[in-house]
């Protein structure tokens, strides 16, 4: 699944649930650090990038 993709289902979800509070804020924070993210970038090379950015906080 590409990034785009990813903040377009979660855009749906926004569109489709009776989010709370809360939750419409995490699913607007979700979006936003995606949108930083090359919008054609795969998942390995997006996990790849965090890990760069994080100093490997995400690995499994």
């Amino acid at each position: 699944m590409k990034i785009g993709e990813v903040v377009e289902a979660l855009i749906r979800l926004r569109d489709v649930f009776d989010l709370s509070r809360y939750e419409d804020e995490a699913v607007c924070a979700a979006c936003n650090v995606l949108d930083r993210l090359p919008i054609m970038m795969d998942e390995e090379q997006a996990k790849s990038a965090l890990n760069k950015a994080f100093s490997g906080t995400f690995d499994d």
